[in-house]
């Protein structure tokens, strides 16, 4: 190739094509010490061509996130159905020249400096899965602390860009009954420039009934089995007036935040979701109740000019697909199985507890007629109450579930830095399992682990043995609410004393290797976390109290260095902890 590089777009781009051009040039000045020069020219399609332009243009594959690499005698052309497309071509292209992306953020990529590029290899990719996203709860963003909000910005611009490398593309924001805004403004500049998508909504139908009506209109409201109306809770979608206020509201959030692609519409966030008993409600499911509101929603925006997909959310007491109403033809199912096993894949025909939510899932995808995502919680330090926990072989085993059942859609739920630093290879097996059922799990672990440096080979082999270790444990949901039947609680006791057994082995393992401040410090302070908690559920099991536990669980975090928990660990998560000792604390009396 010449010493002096050209890349050409269109002089129409769109925003995500402009950058993969900028990208591209920033990268290749790196790796070959030459400056790139982009111009713009006519051209016909989704395309950024490096070199001269070509006499044919490839066919990009048709789905939106398809593209192919082309070489030509003096480059390549990145053709895509969609300029995010090209841009996830751009970076495709790179990793062909040795890039390493990083989870931890730009300042840890591996970037190769080359005499010349690398001949260029052709390439055609089509993602299994049309959504890609991640999602997160808005106040963990702590935005009406300035310093706070600041600190989790700066992660989340890493974590934006990373997303755009590894092929992610949408960003679901979850928004809960107490939170004053929708989103977080300052993102949707990092998703724009990548083409990813911004999903608003969540636990907002307590929001979408304003509270304070309840004065003048208790029959908008929920009816509790006792027959009185109570302004907690979601609404009475019986009543006409309560539903159209409801919709208007929705279609409001649209019109006020035009980059809104998907609308979440869930009920309030209860084990019991706060729905409606009165009379007219008293033969009607939960999950038909929140139905009604959804399809009230999708065919609202549609007649107003401003259809956009709206998510039905199966999760707790809508887990059942025990429907009467048909979605309407924008109606997407949520599935959330929050509480199933993480211990096996989802269709693993020996797991008895995951039976039931694949029975779930099936019979929604049959009542929606293929319109299914699915909410994962592979990242979720809440359900994991902070214990760090590959599942890489599930993920894998799960994302092939989930394609052969016709799944499309998927996000993950995660917590910022904290998660990245706890379930990292929970992320990149997920990333990696989206784009080809052919990932190489062990190649994923021993890439990161190469951020270790010297200790990288023993940092591989603890997370491997880590993942062996918490499976068997993570079999019930929240980990700091163990079964307390008898027999499911006697199943449980010896798994957690094996488990913290090996945790201490393995802790004692890494001691020698130890420097001061380093990867492997932090990953010690995991396993002994790991293990400290542990310790509590098997007080809470024996019936004693498990509080000195989890006090020295929080002890080993608050010694963590902030650059590895991040916002979530020094803040959110003691709250937790706390939230927990509470319900013991009751439940004692």
């Amino acid at each position: 190739m010449a010493a002096t590089l050209q890349i050409t777009i269109d002089g129409a781009a769109a925003e995500p094509l402009r950058f993969a051009a900028a990208e591209l040039q920033r990268y290749l000045a790196a790796i070959t010490g030459s400056a790139a020069e982009v111009r713009s020219a006519q051209l016909s399609g989704q395309l950024l061509v490096l070199g001269p332009l070509p006499e044919r243009v490839p066919e990009p594959p048709a789905d939106a996130d398809g593209f192919v690499i082309e070489p030509t005698a003096a480059g390549a052309v990145i053709s895509g159905a969609s300029p995010r497309a090209v841009l996830h071509g751009v970076y495709a292209l790179l990793e062909q020249q040795g890039c390493r992306w990083s989870l931890h953020g730009r300042a840890h990529e591996v970037v190769p400096r080359l005499p010349a590029l690398a001949p260029i290899r052709a390439v055609r990719v089509q993602p299994r899965f049309e959504v890609c996203g991640y999602s997160a709860d808005i106040m963990t963003w702590h935005y009406a602390d300035a310093a706070h909000l600041s600190e989790h910005l700066e992660a989340d611009c890493e974590f934006i860009d990373w997303m755009g490398k590894s092929g992610a593309n949408a960003y679901l924001l979850i928004r809960h009954p107490f939170d004053s805004q929708l989103t977080i403004p300052e993102l949707v500049p990092e998703f724009n420039r990548r083409g990813i998508a911004a999903e608003y909504g969540g636990h907002v139908i307590p929001l979408l009934l304003p509270r304070e009506l309840f004065a003048r209109h208790p029959e908008y409201f929920p009816c509790a089995a006792g027959g009185a109306r109570s302004e907690f809770g979601n609404l009475c979608t019986a009543n006409a007036g309560a539903l159209r206020l409801a919709t208007e509201n929705a279609v409001r959030y649209v019109r006020e935040y035009p980059e809104l692609s998907v609308l979440h519409i869930w009920g309030a966030d209860l084990w019991d979701g706060g729905w409606c008993h009165c009379a007219a409600c008293a033969g009607v499911t939960v999950q038909d109740q929140s139905l009604r509101l959804c399809n009230a929603v999708a065919t609202a925006l549609a007649e107003q000019g401003e259809a956009r997909p709206v998510c039905y959310l199966a999760y707790h007491d809508t887990i059942a697909p025990e429907l009467q109403l048909r979605p309407a033809e924008n109606v997407y199912v949520e599935f959330a199985p929050r509480e199933r096993c993480y211990a096996h894949a989802l269709d693993d025909p020996c797991c008895a507890a995951n039976r039931r939510y694949r029975r779930a899932l099936e019979g929604y995808a049959e009542r929606f007629d293929g319109r299914v995502r699915f909410f994962e919680y592979y990242a979720d330090a809440i359900l994991f109450c902070g214990c760090a926990l590959p599942l890489g072989e599930v993920i894998a085993a799960d994302l092939d579930y989930y394609h052969r059942l016709g799944i499309r859609q998927i996000t993950n739920l995660q917590f910022g830095a904290f998660s990245l630093w706890a379930y990292p290879l929970n992320f990149l097996a997920y990333a990696a399992a989206a784009r080809s059922r052919r990932c190489d799990l062990a190649q994923v672990r021993e890439q990161y682990a190469e951020g270790f440096s010297r200790q990288r080979d023993l940092a591989a082999a603890a997370l491997r043995e880590l993942e062996t270790i918490m499976g068997p444990v993570v079999t019930y949901g929240d980990i700091r609410r163990p079964p307390l039947r008898p027999r499911a609680a006697a199943a449980l006791r010896p798994r957690l004393e094996s488990a913290i057994q090996r945790l201490g082995r393995l802790a004692e393992a890494l001691a020698p290797a130890l420097e001061p401040g380093g990867e492997l410090v932090a990953l010690q302070a995991q396993l002994r976390y790991n293990a400290a908690v542990l310790a509590g559920v098997g007080e809470q099991l024996a019936g004693r109290d498990p509080r000195h536990a989890y006090e020295r669980a929080l002890a080993i975090m608050e010694n963590v260095e902030r650059r590895f928990k991040g916002l979530w660990g020094a803040e959110n998560l003691p709250v937790i902890h706390a939230y927990h000792d509470a319900a013991i604390a009751e439940a004692r009396g």
